[in-house]
């Protein structure tokens, strides 16, 4: 009986060491401003007045974002850019890891490297590539000057028809050393039994990587694609310091940057609070149908 009040005594003490502390801040800093957001977009709150002189207005906000063209033009830019960076970062991640796990001698040199940018600051990223992307004095249209691509010098950020591509091209140079690390790690959970038998087998490189190496790392893989799916609508700073938006009739824009601009420039608060919850809505269905694939495929 006194193990027994012993093995309670230490699991309530565990729990309010631990797991107590953890879950308050989970709920401070994640569920109370979760919360918070979707009970505010069913207000006409400014965000300047007092929040108890607010009224309810019910779906009013859903409802006017369903005729907000500059919403539709914000959430038809999300999933462009959403898109594109679904399908590239995920692979180049895993075939740059591939690469550098396989075929390269100085590994963990050239790991430091290639995981550079996503150390860097994003003020820094975006000012970098600012630079790089500036029409007169930019690196970019030197460089296409210098081998006789003058053509097809632009303003990258200045011309509404590829301003958008140029800002996906930076955060998948941006995001690939993130997601290259994981399937670094993934890489080495691969069974060598499994390779070496394949290889007596007299399997060749791509067969061993797609037959084998592919299979025993979908867990991870799936894992990349969901906090690639995140980071998507998660995107803020990179928008908002490059374009605000633009250029042209909102170009760029994304719908966090213009939850900002709606809630803190316009003062409609509860309106940009329906776009957040929108956001964490649109966020919590793709990842939970990625969650039921992987979980699918780890049945199988």
């Amino acid at each position: 009986m006194a193990l027994k009040s012993k093995k309670v005594w230490y699991q309530r003490k565990y729990f309010f060491i631990f797991v107590g502390p953890t879950l308050l801040i989970y709920t401070i800093f994640w569920a109370l401003p979760i919360i918070s957001s979707i009970l505010l977009s069913f207000t006409n709150w400014s965000g300047i007045s007092s929040l108890f002189s607010s009224d309810f207005v019910g779906l009013k906000n859903f409802k006017q974002m369903s005729i907000d063209p500059i919403f539709r033009t914000s959430m038809k830019n999300n999933l462009i850019y959403g898109m594109i960076m679904f399908l590239t970062v995920t692979p180049i991640s895993f075939f740059v890891a591939y690469f550098l796990d396989t075929h390269v001698r100085h590994k963990k040199i050239c790991e430091t490297f290639a995981y550079l940018p996503a150390v860097l600051p994003v003020i820094v990223v975006t000012l970098l590539w600012k630079w790089i992307y500036n029409p007169q004095y930019g690196m970019l249209n030197s460089f296409l000057k210098l081998i006789g691509l003058e053509k097809f010098t632009t303003g990258w950020l200045t011309n509404s028809d590829v301003a958008l591509g140029a800002i996906t091209f930076v955060s998948i140079w941006k995001s690939v050393p993130i997601y290259l690390i994981l399937c670094l790690a993934g890489l080495q959970q691969v069974p060598n039994k499994l390779k070496e038998a394949a290889i007596i087998d007299g399997a060749t490189e791509p067969i061993v990587l797609f037959n084998v190496i592919i299979p025993c790392m979908q867990r991870v893989l799936y894992t990349v694609m969901s906090l690639v799916v995140i980071d998507v609508f998660r995107t803020f700073e990179l928008v908002y310091v490059m374009t605000d938006g633009g250029p042209g009739y909102y170009s760029t824009e994304m719908l966090l940057t213009y939850m900002y601009k709606t809630s803190f420039a316009n003062s409609m608060a509860g309106y940009g609070s329906a776009i957040a919850t929108t956001t964490i809505f649109i966020v919590l269905v793709i990842t939970s149908l990625n969650l039921k694939a992987t979980m699918k495929s780890n049945e199988e």
